[in-house]
């Protein structure tokens, strides 16, 4: 049977901002508190509505910005509406989205957020505002017979990688030593290949693939990145550097409302999956059971010890330098300062209640 592994990074309690590299990792802090009189507050503000371009198709990935929606959260704070763009195999890339000004902010990742900057230069100037995931799923799937529990354990045995997800498992076995060591079968994001025998073990997702295999009643083995030698976190929050100067407030609106939904969805993962599965996502036929799993599975992904003390969406000066190199080993050039966490920190300084949230 598989288990889902929580990394724990050590670390300094302090919230990372501003310039970043590899090599040092300077910490800025961001003065102020309280909201300047000048500004608008949440009561009085009217940003009107506002279109957040997911990197995927509805599922329970996104469901703490649905239950923002459905709870009032973002209407509290100034939005007519909050509409969620889904993404999917033929869409554009939300990060292209927000960088052409088609969203406020965007859901991604930061191996797709630096992918788009490299490709763009100057016409990307995106920023992560916040990492929703602590810690990315990519997982390595076996069967139990023939089970793979270290990296080392791939030697010799084939894995099925869909093409847009080579790059980051080669990196997975650099970073364990392996070049050359392991097949890589490029396949669809199909697990039948898999399922069938014709392929050793699959790369995929500890929060929808590996819960639909074991679902389906196979007995597998998970073989978590975050565990081996690649970890990085998931679920960026991105904006661009315009509106993090020109529209703050806004942002911080919106960030604070969706950090509102996230305590309620790990609060109640059963209401997570039904307002998945019936309303945000009710023309995608989604199972409700596994929608539940993946409710219950990303908790531990989105929860720590670290955001028990810091606030969801954060990230320690460890967990940016992780993702920072992951960046690297995948083989884009690392913007120095991909990261401004800065929004966040004055969200909590301002209201303090709000980190406390649910832990699984």
């Amino acid at each position: 049977m598989s288990t889902l592994h929580h990394h724990s990074r050590p670390g300094i309690r302090t919230l990372t901002a501003g310039s970043l590299s590899l090599g040092l990792l300077v910490l800025t802090a961001c003065g102020g508190g309280a909201v300047a009189e000048d500004e608008e507050t949440s009561a009085d503000a009217d940003y009107g509505s506002i279109d957040v371009p997911l990197s995927w198709l509805h599922t329970a990935e996104f469901v703490g910005l649905y239950e923002a929606i459905d709870n009032g959260y973002y209407e509290e704070n100034g939005f007519e509406s909050v509409n969620l763009i889904p993404g999917g195999p033929s869409a554009t890339p939300s990060t292209v989205q927000v960088a052409s000004g088609a969203g406020l902010v965007g859901w991604s990742n930061p191996l797709v957020v630096a992918s788009t900057i490299e490709a763009e230069g100057d016409d990307a100037p995106l920023k992560i505002i916040g990492s929703v995931f602590q810690d990315i799923p990519y997982t390595v799937v076996t069967m139990s017979e023939n089970p793979a529990t270290e990296p080392e354990d791939l030697v010799g045995m084939s894995v099925g990688v869909p093409p847009a997800n080579e790059p980051v498992f080669n990196a997975f076995l650099a970073a364990n030593d392996l070049e050359g060591e392991v097949e890589v079968a490029s396949i669809q994001a199909d697990t039948q290949p898999f399922l069938n025998g014709e392929i050793d073990a699959y790369f995929g997702f500890a929060t929808n693939e590996l819960i639909s295999i074991e679902m389906a009643g196979y007995d597998v083995e998970s073989m978590m990145f975050v565990d081996h030698g690649l970890p990085f976190s998931g679920g960026s929050l991105v904006a661009t550097e315009e509106d993090i100067e020109e529209n703050r407030e806004e942002l911080k609106a919106f960030l604070e409302a969706s950090i509102r939904g996230w305590q309620d969805a790990l609060a109640d993962p059963e209401e997570a999956a039904r307002t998945t599965v019936e309303d945000h996502a009710a023309d995608q036929n989604l199972d409700y059971d596994h929608q539940l799993r993946t409710a219950e599975t990303q908790a531990e992904l989105i929860t720590s010890e670290w955001t028990r003390e810091n606030g969801l969406f954060t990230m320690s000066d460890d967990a940016v330098a992780d993702t920072l190199a992951a960046v690297e080993a995948v083989g884009y050039d690392v913007p120095e300062d991909l990261f401004d966490l800065s929004l966040l920190e004055e969200i909590y300084e301002e209201n303090p209640d709000l980190i406390e949230h649910p832990l699984p």
